[in-house]
């Protein structure tokens, strides 16, 4: 194929590829970005023109990948140089397989794959919340192909930089990955889907698979296929035997590939893959269309346009590095160290030479007569031939300077991909001492989890167009369908479709194993402190020791009868101290509700005995002390308000009451001290005595409004 000579590029739109709008008068767009299926098979040819020296390198990167030898072997024997080792030590898989399994744990380290949270204003928030997360990370993970999925993803996105997964099938939720070399992009492609104008996509299909797009003709055509097309690249693709000759009408192959073909067929001797290429071009609204062209003459076999809202929704991306902020910019491990694995293979070939020369003697004779050349032992003699002289001298093997400069270039590579390995004595006295090594462990981590944190931003993009997907209503796929019956139990369809469109951003920070953690540290330093709510600490902790699944088996329940009977019997002993007047601490480890509930039905007895002089002042006192110790704890850990309205209003009102009681009881007290001392003196009944009575009579009078205290709360 002839070179093609690269438009130019502004912000990743490629000008001279699409075609302009051209609005009317009105604002009404008059072309589309492609106009035909003619236009798109030019555009994917010269794509793939243009990335054909991404290609090439790729592949070197990829022989690499693939253990090649640090030399060729057949120019070694023209040198001369044949007995030179020549075998790999597999540097560069070594050090993909140190990063790539880090994506992976990172996503398996996860509790949930969501963080998707349904507003407050919705009831039962919480637990549509949690069955939601669960539902999802469940259906997800048991997918097949998801293990493979993650693999392919990491493995790519490590040693060349960047990767896609695309969902090509508006109505179906598992994504596919697409390899580096199934890539084709425009020079200055953005990082994110939004910024893409255009991007080529192939595929390979057995003659079956594509023959079950247009097994149902009449859905086929209303979905946009090219029915006979897709019937020719069939055809021509499937076992000699079965393929159907072309003067035959279309509907005599339909009929015949509906019969016979399957997938044993695609197997057949003579049966071949069909190449597809499907081109997303983005139109000028921000919708996107979808064409798809097969076999080696790209003829057109699907034409969608406007198929998806965006490219968002079509396509997710992945990216090493953030480099120049396009896809085509950021360098995988396979770039950044191909040189230097390849420096790192033929110095350990020269160690290996060096140590099998060393201390080997040196004879010195014709070259003419070495194949002559003839040696005996004799007892402790070695015997020679004629012509040949024993050199005193002696390889010198020198390999330390060699292992030397291989452990610099380890070093050098561990620190560009970011691995955390012991470092090098070599490297001097401050690499001995083990803080050297700590501060060297943990500046790597800071980059290892920057990279991290990058490929998890880019995760959960995948992951919530998934989600939206999996609770589309017309989705075709059954265990969509059978999540969305299981969701509709706990909430309704509104619910569920605002669950689907929360952003999973902050599944980032979503009980990692390192958040985990430190829920566990923050739930043991916390127990017992009043100032938290104890029982949901309990929750946390057992949520991120086990899972929310074992705390809810586990944990006993708030209204538990064990509970409220041992509650129960410590308020009453309680309140024998109480009604002495003794005041009683309370405990932050109280149920401060059953407390609360024991205590109203009291006080209002108490009151009523108030009323009626038959109780003292300093016992209401105490009991209504505890009432508001109880209360005061059971807002600090998180008791609503609303609940204990009923309480609130009595301690609004009691407490100044007992004050005025108080000082009614001491005027009281001094009227009936002033009485007792004039009846001494003879004089009883007089007003003094009088008074008495009155201060008593309206001490009582002032109860009335306490008398009938809330009995419950």
């Amino acid at each position: 194929m002839a070179s093609v000579q690269s438009p130019p590029n502004i912000g990743g739109f490629t000008a001279g590829l699409i075609n302009s709008p051209n609005f009317d008068g009105k604002g009404k767009r008059q072309v589309r970005s492609v106009k035909d299926a003619g236009q798109a098979m030019n555009l994917i040819r010269y794509l793939i023109q243009a990335n054909r020296q991404r290609m090439i390198i790729n592949s070197r990167i990829m022989a690499k990948y693939n253990a090649e030898k640090p030399y060729d072997q057949t120019t070694l024997e023209q040198e001369g140089l044949g007995w030179r080792s020549n075998f790999t030590t597999k540097p560069l898989p070594s050090m993909i397989e140190k990063v790539s399994p880090r994506f992976v744990d990172a996503i398996n380290g996860m509790k949930y794959l969501t963080n998707a949270t349904l507003p407050p204003a919705f009831d039962g928030a919480t637990v549509k919340t949690e069955s939601f997360r669960s539902g999802i990370t469940k259906l997800i993970r048991r997918r097949k192909g998801w293990v493979n999925l993650l693999d392919d993803i990491s493995q790519d996105n490590a040693l060349f930089g960047f990767t896609v997964v695309g969902w090509l099938d508006k109505y179906l939720w598992f994504p596919r990955h697409f390899k580096q070399d199934d890539i084709f992009m425009t020079t200055g492609t953005r990082q994110q889907p939004s910024g893409t104008q255009i991007v080529v996509l192939r595929e390979l299909f057995l003659p079956h698979e594509l023959f079950e797009f247009v097994e149902d003709r009449e859905a086929a055509d209303t979905a946009g296929w090219n029915v006979p097309n897709v019937l020719t690249a069939v055809n021509e693709a499937s076992p000699a035997q079965l393929r159907v000759n072309y003067g035959g009408s279309p509907e005599i192959w339909y009929q015949n590939m509906w019969r016979e073909l399957n997938v044993g067929a695609s197997f057949m001797d003579g049966a071949r893959v069909i190449v597809c290429y499907s081109l997303l071009a983005r139109e000028v609204d921000g919708k996107v269309s979808h064409y798809r062209l097969a076999g080696d003459r790209l003829d057109e076999i699907y034409t969608m346009e406007d198929k998806f809202d965006n490219m968002d929704e079509a396509l997710a991306y992945f990216t090493f590095q953030k480099g120049n902020s396009t896809m085509l910019g950021s360098k995988g491990i396979g770039r950044e160290i191909y040189e230097m694995a390849g420096m790192v293979d033929r110095c350990r070939n020269e160690i290996a030479d060096r140590l099998i020369l060393s201390g080997k003697t040196m004879i010195q004779g014709d070259l003419k007569h070495l194949n002559r050349f003839k040696m005996s032992v004799v007892g402790a003699a070695v015997l020679i031939g004629q012509g040949w002289n024993v050199l005193e001298q002696k390889f010198d093997g020198n390999v330390e300077a060699f292992m030397k400069f291989d452990a610099y270039m380890s070093l050098l590579v561990d620190q560009l991909i970011g691995a955390v390995s012991p470092p090098r004595p070599e490297g001097g006295e401050a690499f001995r001492s083990p803080a050297a090594w700590q501060l060297l462990a943990s500046r790597e981590e800071e980059g290892r989890d920057a990279r991290i944190s990058r490929f998890l931003r880019f995760f959960t993009d995948m992951i919530g167009t998934m989600t939206k997907r999996i609770c589309d209503r017309e989705t075709l796929e059954d265990d969509a369908k059978e999540f969305q019956k299981d969701m509709l139990k706990v909430m309704s369809r509104e619910e569920l479709e605002e669950l689907a469109k929360q952003p999973v951003a902050e599944t980032v920070r979503d009980l990692t194993p390192t958040q985990r953690q430190l829920v566990v540290q923050i739930a043991t330093e916390k127990r017992g402190n009043p100032l938290y709510n104890q029982r949901q600490l309990e929750e946390e902790d057992l949520a991120a020791r086990v899972g929310s699944d074992f705390a809810k088996k586990v944990l006993l329940p708030e209204d538990d009868p064990t509970e409220k009977a041992e509650q129960q019997r410590l308020q009453q002993m309680e309140l024998n101290m109480l009604t002495n007047g003794q005041p009683v601490p309370v405990s932050p480890r109280d149920n401060h509700r059953i407390h609360l509930e024991m205590l109203m039905p009291v006080t209002e007895k108490m009151g009523s005995a108030l009323a009626a002089g038959q109780a003292d002042t300093a016992s209401f006192e105490a009991v209504v002390a505890h009432i508001n110790e109880h209360y005061n704890r059971a807002l600090s850990q998180g008791v609503k308000k609303e609940e204990l309205a009923r309480i609130a209003d009595f301690l609004k009102k009691a407490m100044p009451m007992i004050e005025q009681l108080k000082a009614l009881d001491a005027k009281a007290q001094e009227v009936a001290q002033a009485g007792q001392t004039i009846d001494q003196e003879g004089q009883l009944g007089g007003p003094l005595s009088v008074m008495h009575m009155s201060a008593q009579d309206a001490a009582h009078q002032h109860l009335a409004g306490l008398a009938a205290p809330p009995a419950a709360v």
